[in-house]
């Protein structure tokens, strides 16, 4: 009995099924794991799998596969992608902190600069021994050396440069051409009235000259198309004129900034040969 049994045993590990979706459960069930059924016997297995309802779970869960490994990889670029965003956040921040404290130590040292050298303790007790006063030139000097975040009265005055000269709005230089144009004055050359000023009737009206009548009528048309082409022509002068005045105006603006420019640099040059040390 034992006998027949080892051999119904050892028959049924022969006859077990060897796929990709085939499984075993503890009792030694076959079961299919895609269509997650029992199948009774190893012969039905071959049938299973070229069913129908076999083939389209496979298809889905294939498809299903497909979906899940497309989302993974859109995570994983979107994960990518906030690392890099980070990284390079904390880059731009470390360079500002960096400009920071290269500005602030660029700005201590330019105060050391500018301050006096230390004394001891009741030097100047002494009179004949305190330096002279500090003129005024001296005292905008510090004052322009120590203006707010770090800016020298030398940066103010070419900010204040940039802004009405050369970054100047075009709005404004374009209102203010309008409105040269309006307060422009057309003048015009006298010109001969005619004998007959227009709607009144002809003099001719009644001698039946018919050709001095329309002479006189076409001499009134001329006069008007020259008179118009006249004010125009005066209007491009006037306009020619007001743009060469503007375009002075801003030149001559110009030439005083730089100059100012070159002055305030060419005094903070003497002042500071004169406060080092020899």
């Amino acid at each position: 009995m034992a006998d027949a049994r080892a051999l119904l045993r050892a028959k049924r590990q022969e006859a077990r099924v060897n796929h990709i979706y085939a499984s075993y459960s503890s009792s030694g069930q076959l079961r299919c794991t895609v269509c997650e059924i029992a199948i009774k016997q190893a012969s039905m297995w071959d049938g299973h799998i070229g069913s129908k309802a076999h083939r389209v779970n496979v298809m889905n869960m294939r498809e299903q596969a497909q979906r899940d490994e497309a989302t993974r990889r859109e995570e994983e670029d979107r994960e990518r992608q906030r690392e890099e965003e980070t990284l390079v956040q904390g880059k731009r921040k470390g360079d500002e902190d960096t400009s920071l404290a290269t500005k602030k130590r660029r700005v201590g040292e330019d105060e050391s600069e500018t301050t006096s050298s230390h004394f001891p303790a009741g030097f100047f007790s002494d009179p004949s021994r305190a330096p002279p006063a500090a003129d005024d030139d001296d005292m905008e000097d510090s004052e322009a050396t120590l203006a707010p975040s770090g800016k020298t009265q030398l940066d103010l005055e070419w900010e204040a440069f940039q802004a009405t000269v050369i970054n100047a709005p075009e709005v404004e230089m374009e209102d203010d051409r309008q409105e040269a144009y309006a307060r422009a004055t057309i003048f015009a050359e006298p010109e001969m009235a005619p004998d007959v000023p227009q709607g009144f009737p002809s003099r001719l009206e009644g001698t039946g000259d018919a050709d001095a009548e329309a002479h006189v009528k076409e001499e009134t048309e001329d006069d008007r198309r020259k008179r118009k082409e006249q004010e125009e022509r005066e209007l491009i002068m006037d306009r020619l004129v007001e743009e060469e005045r503007a375009q002075e105006e801003a030149d001559s603006r110009v030439g005083l900034l730089k100059a100012k420019l070159e002055a305030l640099k060419k005094s903070r040059t003497e002042k500071r040969l004169k406060t080092q040390p020899k």
